[in-house]
């Protein structure tokens, strides 16, 4: 058995080094990684409501520095307020016109308070099954409990933009085209995501490619690859410190 094992071993020793040599290497490193995405969204596709609830509960939010005004334990980011500061910042920067944003996913609702802090009448909603304890008390009043196939607003509130950071992967696979019919029913004439693409993480369920993406909101919002959020010039500020992986992007109502 471990003459079986040491062969094997060597024998993925020696294709590695061919594929070096032939400069193949880097190419069979992303069809391997595309693999483990498309396989980890189906596994993930597979969690029942209650493993999902799961997830979020138990200190989620802490752990990930969401809803901080300081940085005590030093991240490697900025404090949370200071992140959807620069993220409210940016968007408005890019859609000036803006005046009523609705954002998804939004945690202890600090996205919620940013926007507000800048005079946009923002609300926000959140699946988390804790979020009375979570949600900050300057927004308690415009965050709502929901989740992106069930959102707690419709056309006659009239937002102006959708907003979601790191929220639309979330979305289990059979599960995603609710979700757009639900983003589609509130008909924000734009929309704004940060999408993770590459991340495998228990809370990720959907990682695709931002093209199929694209392809499942086409029906209703195009994607505006002209459009791009200006950089915070702060590698501490998520989704705005040149990442290519980590960026806000801009979709249209057709």
């Amino acid at each position: 058995m471990q003459t079986g094992k040491s062969t094997l071993v060597l024998l993925k020793a020696v294709i590695r080094i061919s594929l070096d040599y032939l400069g193949l290497l880097p190419y069979v490193r992303q069809i391997q990684k595309k693999i483990d995405l498309h396989l980890y969204t189906i596994r993930q596709n597979r969690l029942t409501p209650e493993q999902i609830d799961a997830i979020y509960a138990a200190q989620y939010h802490e752990r990930a520095n969401y809803g901080r005004f300081d940085d005590e334990e030093d991240s490697g980011w900025e404090p949370d307020v200071v992140i959807k500061l620069a993220h409210a910042k940016a968007i408005i920067q890019v859609l000036p016109h803006i005046k009523k944003v609705l954002v998804g996913g939004c945690s202890s609702g600090m996205g919620v308070f940013a926007f507000r802090q800048l005079d946009i009448q923002a609300w926000g909603f959140e699946i988390s099954p804790d979020l009375d304890r979570i949600v900050l008390p300057e927004v308690k009043a415009y965050v709502r409990s929901g989740s992106m196939i069930n959102i707690p607003f419709d056309t006659s509130d009239g937002f102006d933009c959708f907003v979601t950071t790191d929220v639309v992967e979330h979305v289990q696979l059979k599960s995603v085209k609710r979700a757009f019919q639900e983003m589609a029913r509130l008909n924000c004439p734009w929309m704004v995501h940060l999408i993770n693409h590459t991340d495998i993480k228990p809370d990720h369920m959907t990682l695709k490619p931002l093209k199929w993406w694209a392809k499942q909101a086409k029906p209703y919002y195009r994607l505006r690859t002209d459009l791009q959020a200006p950089e915070s010039g702060n590698p501490r500020i998520y989704g705005l410190n040149g990442d290519p992986r980590h960026v806000y992007t801009f979709w249209e109502r057709v």
